[in-house]
Protein backbone atom coordinates (compact mmCIF):
# COMPACT_ATOMS: atom_id res chain seq x y z
CA UNK A 1 0.00 0.00 0.00
CA UNK A 2 2.90 2.36 0.29
CA UNK A 3 3.64 1.52 -3.04
CA UNK A 4 0.26 3.21 -4.00
CA UNK A 5 0.06 5.86 -2.03
CA UNK A 6 3.12 6.97 -3.00
CA UNK A 7 1.80 7.19 -6.73
CA UNK A 8 -1.81 8.70 -5.47
CA UNK A 9 -1.73 11.38 -2.74
CA UNK A 10 -5.98 10.65 -1.73
CA UNK A 11 -5.03 6.83 -1.15
CA UNK A 12 -2.76 7.91 1.69
CA UNK A 13 -4.85 7.74 4.90
CA UNK A 14 -7.68 6.28 3.05
CA UNK A 15 -6.74 2.50 3.20
CA UNK A 16 -6.22 3.32 6.88
CA UNK A 17 -9.83 4.86 7.60
CA UNK A 18 -11.62 2.32 5.91
CA UNK A 19 -9.76 -0.23 8.00
CA UNK A 20 -10.86 1.37 10.84
CA UNK A 21 -14.31 2.04 9.88
CA UNK A 22 -14.38 -1.73 8.52
CA UNK A 23 -13.26 -3.11 11.85
CA UNK A 24 -15.58 -0.87 14.46
CA UNK A 25 -18.36 -2.26 12.28
CA UNK A 26 -17.62 -6.12 12.15
CA UNK A 27 -16.95 -5.36 16.14
CA UNK A 28 -20.44 -4.03 16.63
CA UNK A 29 -22.00 -7.41 15.05
CA UNK A 30 -19.49 -9.10 17.01
CA UNK A 31 -18.00 -11.14 14.11
CA UNK A 32 -15.31 -13.64 15.40
CA UNK A 33 -12.03 -12.21 15.88
CA UNK A 34 -10.72 -14.13 12.84
CA UNK A 35 -13.32 -12.63 10.87
CA UNK A 36 -13.42 -9.22 11.95
CA UNK A 37 -9.08 -9.36 11.50
CA UNK A 38 -9.75 -10.62 7.44
CA UNK A 39 -12.12 -7.34 7.70
CA UNK A 40 -9.42 -4.94 8.81
CA UNK A 41 -6.77 -6.66 6.19
CA UNK A 42 -8.98 -6.53 3.29
CA UNK A 43 -9.93 -2.68 4.13
CA UNK A 44 -6.06 -1.59 4.50
CA UNK A 45 -5.47 -3.64 0.71
CA UNK A 46 -9.15 -3.48 -0.47
CA UNK A 47 -7.66 -0.51 -3.37
CA UNK A 48 -4.46 -2.72 -4.19
CA UNK A 49 -5.37 -2.98 -7.77
CA UNK A 50 -5.37 0.61 -8.42
CA UNK A 51 -1.05 -0.18 -8.34
CA UNK A 52 -2.56 -1.53 -12.33
CA UNK A 53 -4.12 1.57 -13.29
CA UNK A 54 -2.59 3.71 -15.68
CA UNK A 55 -1.73 7.38 -13.99
CA UNK A 56 -3.26 9.34 -15.95
CA UNK A 57 -6.99 7.67 -15.11
CA UNK A 58 -5.19 7.36 -11.37
CA UNK A 59 -4.20 11.04 -11.00
CA UNK A 60 -6.63 12.47 -12.91
CA UNK A 61 -8.25 15.70 -11.46
CA UNK A 62 -11.68 15.86 -13.17
CA UNK A 63 -14.00 13.38 -13.79
CA UNK A 64 -13.05 10.54 -15.57
CA UNK A 65 -14.59 9.81 -19.25
CA UNK A 66 -16.72 6.47 -19.61
CA UNK A 67 -13.95 4.44 -20.73
CA UNK A 68 -11.67 5.62 -17.75
CA UNK A 69 -13.90 4.83 -15.46
CA UNK A 70 -14.51 1.45 -17.45
CA UNK A 71 -10.46 0.98 -16.52
CA UNK A 72 -10.48 2.12 -12.99
CA UNK A 73 -13.26 -0.54 -12.32
CA UNK A 74 -10.78 -3.51 -13.30
CA UNK A 75 -9.03 -2.44 -9.41
CA UNK A 76 -10.92 -4.67 -7.63
CA UNK A 77 -10.15 -7.78 -10.15
CA UNK A 78 -6.80 -6.83 -10.07
CA UNK A 79 -6.23 -6.34 -6.54
CA UNK A 80 -7.69 -9.77 -6.47
CA UNK A 81 -5.05 -11.38 -8.79
CA UNK A 82 -2.54 -9.94 -6.21
CA UNK A 83 -3.36 -11.55 -3.55
CA UNK A 84 -5.62 -14.63 -4.50
CA UNK A 85 -2.10 -16.76 -4.43
CA UNK A 86 -0.96 -14.78 -1.01
CA UNK A 87 -1.42 -17.90 2.04
CA UNK A 88 -3.88 -17.03 4.25
CA UNK A 89 -5.17 -14.03 2.52
CA UNK A 90 -7.92 -15.90 -0.07
CA UNK A 91 -10.72 -14.79 2.13
CA UNK A 92 -9.45 -11.10 1.67
CA UNK A 93 -8.72 -11.43 -1.61
CA UNK A 94 -12.68 -12.18 -2.29
CA UNK A 95 -13.90 -9.32 -0.05
CA UNK A 96 -10.65 -7.09 -2.16
CA UNK A 97 -12.64 -8.67 -5.34
CA UNK A 98 -15.96 -8.06 -4.06
CA UNK A 99 -15.77 -4.28 -2.79
CA UNK A 100 -17.89 -2.65 -5.36
CA UNK A 101 -20.30 -4.91 -5.64
CA UNK A 102 -24.19 -3.46 -4.88
CA UNK A 103 -26.93 -5.48 -2.55
CA UNK A 104 -29.35 -4.90 -5.37
CA UNK A 105 -26.62 -6.62 -8.34
CA UNK A 106 -25.85 -3.31 -9.85
CA UNK A 107 -22.17 -3.33 -9.24
CA UNK A 108 -19.01 -4.54 -10.08
CA UNK A 109 -16.71 -6.75 -11.42
CA UNK A 110 -19.62 -9.58 -11.20
CA UNK A 111 -22.50 -8.37 -10.53
CA UNK A 112 -23.49 -10.20 -7.31
CA UNK A 113 -26.23 -8.94 -4.79
CA UNK A 114 -27.21 -9.51 -1.97
CA UNK A 115 -26.03 -12.37 0.50
CA UNK A 116 -24.08 -13.71 -2.52
CA UNK A 117 -21.57 -10.67 -1.48
CA UNK A 118 -19.40 -11.75 1.00
CA UNK A 119 -20.19 -10.33 4.11
CA UNK A 120 -16.79 -8.93 4.41
CA UNK A 121 -16.99 -7.30 1.41
CA UNK A 122 -20.43 -5.79 2.42
CA UNK A 123 -18.95 -3.93 5.62
CA UNK A 124 -15.94 -2.71 3.34
CA UNK A 125 -18.68 -0.85 0.48
CA UNK A 126 -20.19 1.03 3.13
CA UNK A 127 -16.62 2.16 4.95
CA UNK A 128 -15.40 2.78 1.59
CA UNK A 129 -18.03 4.90 0.44
CA UNK A 130 -18.26 6.45 3.81
CA UNK A 131 -15.12 7.61 3.77
CA UNK A 132 -14.95 8.65 -0.12
CA UNK A 133 -17.58 10.88 1.03
CA UNK A 134 -16.25 12.72 3.67
CA UNK A 135 -12.85 13.25 2.15
CA UNK A 136 -12.00 15.70 -0.43
CA UNK A 137 -11.94 14.82 -4.09
CA UNK A 138 -11.17 17.12 -7.21
CA UNK A 139 -14.27 16.10 -8.85
CA UNK A 140 -16.70 16.85 -6.08
CA UNK A 141 -17.15 18.65 -2.83
CA UNK A 142 -16.82 16.80 0.57
CA UNK A 143 -19.77 15.85 2.38
CA UNK A 144 -20.53 16.11 5.94
CA UNK A 145 -20.87 12.84 8.09
CA UNK A 146 -24.60 13.79 8.59
CA UNK A 147 -24.92 14.31 4.58
CA UNK A 148 -22.82 10.85 4.10
CA UNK A 149 -25.10 8.88 6.66
CA UNK A 150 -28.02 10.33 5.17
CA UNK A 151 -26.87 9.09 1.75
CA UNK A 152 -25.84 5.64 3.44
CA UNK A 153 -29.15 5.19 4.65
CA UNK A 154 -31.25 6.22 1.54
CA UNK A 155 -29.20 3.66 -0.56
CA UNK A 156 -29.85 0.42 1.87
CA UNK A 157 -31.07 -2.15 -0.17
CA UNK A 158 -29.64 -0.82 -2.89
CA UNK A 159 -26.24 -0.15 -2.60
CA UNK A 160 -25.66 -1.39 0.67
CA UNK A 161 -26.76 -4.29 2.71
CA UNK A 162 -29.62 -2.47 4.84
CA UNK A 163 -28.93 -4.12 7.89
CA UNK A 164 -25.84 -3.29 7.63
CA UNK A 165 -26.19 0.41 6.91
CA UNK A 166 -28.17 0.66 9.78
CA UNK A 167 -26.07 -0.26 12.41
CA UNK A 168 -23.36 1.62 10.55
CA UNK A 169 -25.25 4.70 10.86
CA UNK A 170 -26.41 3.53 14.59
CA UNK A 171 -22.21 3.88 14.98
CA UNK A 172 -21.87 7.01 13.91
CA UNK A 173 -22.65 9.88 16.82
CA UNK A 174 -25.85 11.57 17.09
CA UNK A 175 -27.31 9.13 14.53
CA UNK A 176 -29.61 6.35 15.43
CA UNK A 177 -29.67 3.52 13.26
CA UNK A 178 -33.73 3.95 12.93
CA UNK A 179 -34.05 7.18 11.45
CA UNK A 180 -35.02 7.63 8.26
Amino acid sequence: MNTLEARDSYTAGHSQRVSDLAASLAHELRLPSWSASAIHIAGDLHDIGKVGIPDGILLKSGRLTPAEYEVMQTHPVIGFEILKGVKGLGEVALMVRHHHERYDGKGYPDGLAGDDIPLGARILAIADSFDAMTSNRTYRPVKTREAALEELWRERGRQFDPYLAACFCGLQPGRPATAA
